[in-house]
């Protein structure tokens, strides 16, 4: 979906960088919209009755409210990739967890929930890593990259022909000389923790905690640091 650049693109190449940003960002934005429409759809005819089914149910229940919630918050207020990869994320595990509840309340088997790839969320469920057994030969350097992870198939047959995977980039400005300021595509994982919410959950994916985070406001004061360097040289950003 998303192509990375280098971080050393000068000029022109800079240029189109951010032009290209903005496209993929555009892009992701209405598929977004359309997803969190999608979930509303659901969590309207889920109503979960008081009552009913086992506490379990009802945290599930209440979860699902709160990422749908959480989804449409950030929605509204995403900007850069990642939160509208988060906004995605959200919706989807909102209505996962809708029939997690449902399921319990049936009393039938609660389905797993998904496990996404980890470079970009937005491919879906993971490849499951092969179970370490004695026969197991001891894995070389790609293989061993390769299960590090949760990945696609796409992003794991990549990583082991010695490739980079079509990793979710982030907008991040860095400092040159004289207190310029560039923007620049890394992966968003790379992104300062203290800047993001999404960099060590895989944009809400591997996290209990990113609905209620969401709610408090917490993306926009981590947020709030990385638009502090940005602003700080807004007239040299080039």
């Amino acid at each position: 979906m998303v192509r990375l650049f280098h971080n050393s693109a000068p000029g022109r190449q800079q240029e189109l960088v951010l032009r290209e940003w903005e496209v993929l960002r555009d892009r992701l934005r209405r598929a977004a919209s359309a997803r969190v429409a999608d979930a509303g759809d659901i969590v309207r005819t889920a109503e979960l009755l008081p009552g009913q089914g086992d506490s379990a149910a009802r945290r599930d229940y209440v979860w699902a409210l709160d990422a749908y919630q959480a989804a449409g918050k950030l929605l509204d207020e995403a900007a850069d990739l990642p939160d509208l990869a988060a906004v995605v994320v959200l919706a989807e595990r909102a209505v996962e967890r809708l029939e997690m509840a449902r399921a319990r309340c049936e009393g039938r088997r609660v389905p797993a929930q998904l496990v996404r790839c980890f470079y970009n969320p937005l491919h879906g469920a993971a490849r499951p890593v092969p179970v370490c057994t004695k026969r197991r030969r001891r894995p070389g350097p790609r293989q061993a990259a390769a299960d590090r992870r949760p990945a696609c198939e796409a992003c794991r047959n990549a990583i082991l022909a010695g490739q980079l995977p079509d990793v979710l980039p982030a907008l991040l400005p860095v400092q040159e000389a004289k207190r310029r300021t560039v923007r620049v595509l890394v992966p968003y994982y790379s992104v300062p923790q203290q800047w993001s919410l999404w960099a060590a959950t895989a944009c809400g994916a591997y996290d209990e905690e990113s609905p209620g985070l969401v709610l408090s406001g917490e993306h926009r004061r981590r947020a709030s640091g990385r638009e502090a360097v940005t602003g700080s040289s807004r007239g040299a950003v080039r």
